[in-house]
């Protein structure tokens, strides 16, 4: 992995989206990118309020985060300012550059409930042609920060395309692959595409030589289920597909927003609808 972004805004949400994005690059040995966006209006100013009201600089605040950060990670980090609207210009920042991922607190300085993550978060996530990381601010980071990865596995269509980008982060940190088979009751005549998919994905999985376990649920709720399993496994991180959602919307009410919005555990998520960066085994996906 060459370079991650992560949104700042200053928030404790942000910084804890950095205490997550720099363990990550400590274990991937990759780059970070910091990036601040304001709006056009406020394009001139380099001046802005924290959550307690306080006007900070917004030089002067990144450095400071950069010269508390520990060697050698602090070498591999850059900051950059930008003006527009934030989801469009992280995401625009990502697509254009070397960047494989996005790392996203989940609650900006506007002061959505803790349910609920923020409107530009989820905006992000719908649409990233990268890979989106969002990381609630109560989430308790640990080393390593990823032990399992639990991997939902449905009737959709793209919902291999998450593996090989998966993968490529548990092995970075030896993580359990944790793949769950989801049944969902209302389609009872979709079984064999759930068990054709599991199949597949437990062959890609086993051909990288990493730690793997699969169970199955059946469930009238795919999101609930994952989040329960999750957290009986006491995993760190799930990984979905935002299955042909709308890039203009935000898929209120569906799946994935809500494993998102629900989670305490950090979620991955990539549009079905997106070809990442290839490799051999997400060329092997694409194929199959």
């Amino acid at each position: 992995m060459k370079e991650i972004i992560v949104g700042i805004d200053f928030s404790r949400s942000s910084i804890q989206a950095l205490q997550y994005a720099l363990k990550m690059a400590e274990t991937c040995g990759c780059k970070l990118k910091l990036v601040y966006v304001s709006k056009e209006r406020d394009k001139e100013s380099y001046f802005i309020r924290d959550e307690k009201g306080i006007e900070t600089n917004i030089l002067d605040s990144f450095k400071k985060l950069i010269q508390e950060t520990q060697e050698p990670v602090k070498e591999r980090i850059s900051y950059k300012i930008l003006h527009g609207k934030i989801w469009d210009e992280i995401t625009n920042q990502a697509k254009y550059t070397d960047a494989e991922m996005i790392i996203s607190g989940a609650h900006g300085m506007s002061g959505f409930e803790e349910l609920w993550v923020g409107n530009n978060a989820m905006k992000i996530v719908a649409h990233s042609e990268k890979p989106v990381l969002c990381v609630k601010k109560n989430f308790k980071l640990k080393d390593p920060i990823i032990e399992k990865i639990v991997i939902p596995i449905d009737d959709t269509q793209g919902t291999l395309l998450k593996i090989p980008f998966t993968l490529q982060i548990a092995r970075n940190f030896k993580a359990q692959i944790n793949v769950l088979s989801v049944y969902n009751i209302k389609h009872k005549n979709n079984q064999a595409i759930v068990n054709e998919n599991t199949l597949q994905a437990m062959t890609i999985i086993a051909d990288s030589g990493l730690r793997y376990i699969n169970e199955k649920k059946t469930s009238d709720n795919t999101a609930k289920t994952t989040i329960e399993y999750a957290l009986k496994r006491h995993a760190d991180l799930i990984s979905i597909i935002t299955e042909n959602e709308s890039a203009h919307s935000i898929f209120m009410g569906s799946m994935p927003q809500q494993i998102i919005n629900q989670s305490p555990v950090p979620v991955l998520s990539f549009r079905s609808n997106v070809r990442f960066k290839t490799n051999k085994l997400s060329k092997r996906v694409a194929q199959e």
